[in-house]
């Protein structure tokens, strides 16, 4: 079905029915078969995953707490520290970690949490774009090595972003705790 069935199993995957392989396989293979296609098909994948994870924080806004029962309580109160920690930030990371990160538990957390909708779907489609649009010039540019180039690295690459939005998280933290203690990070002692 190319790109519209991208989009329906990316939408499912998101959406809590499991998919053998997920979208990522068929991103690699879509990119690979239409190079040209693939920011194209990056962004199907994307916005199909983004609906999907809407899907499932609304079953987490309206009964989630029974939803999250379902999971080991260690996986789901590791989740919802991160989540009242780091909010926004911990959903971007959560949803470029590749498998077995608990993204579902996240996403499910979110809307338990109440956090946004809107912030939550931002923060979901620009953790997807990122995600997907690593998947996708992998395919494009590896084709057939694509699926063993992002086993091999997929992992350091997700750590390496994960690592960089905790960073941005970090320094904008320092920012606004500087304005609240007088306008700087350093304060200057009176003269």
């Amino acid at each position: 079905m190319g790109i519209p069935g991208l989009l329906i199993i990316s939408f499912l995957d998101s959406a809590a029915v499991p998919m053998a392989g997920g979208p990522d396989a068929v991103l690699l293979l879509l990119c690979w078969e239409r190079p040209a296609l693939a920011p194209i098909i990056a962004l199907a994948c994307t916005v199909g995953s983004t609906l999907g994870c809407l899907v499932l924080y609304s079953i987490g806004e309206r009964g989630g707490e029974k939803a999250l029962s379902r999971f080991s309580s260690g996986k789901t109160d590791w989740v919802e520290r991160k989540m009242e920690r780091h909010g926004v930030w911990a959903i971007i990371a959560g949803v470029i970690a590749p498998p077995p990160f608990p993204t579902k538990v996240l996403v499910l957390a979110a809307g338990v949490l109440k956090i946004g909708k809107t912030r939550f779907g931002g923060a979901v489609l620009v953790g997807r774009i990122l995600r997907y649009s690593a998947v996708a010039y992998l395919g494009a540019h590896f084709g057939g090595r694509a699926s063993a180039v992002m086993k091999d690295n997929f992992p350091v690459v997700a750590l390496l972003l994960i690592c960089g939005i905790f960073l941005i998280y970090l320094i904008r933290a320092l920012h606004n705790s500087g304005k609240s203690a007088g306008g700087t990070i350093f304060p200057t002692q009176g003269k």
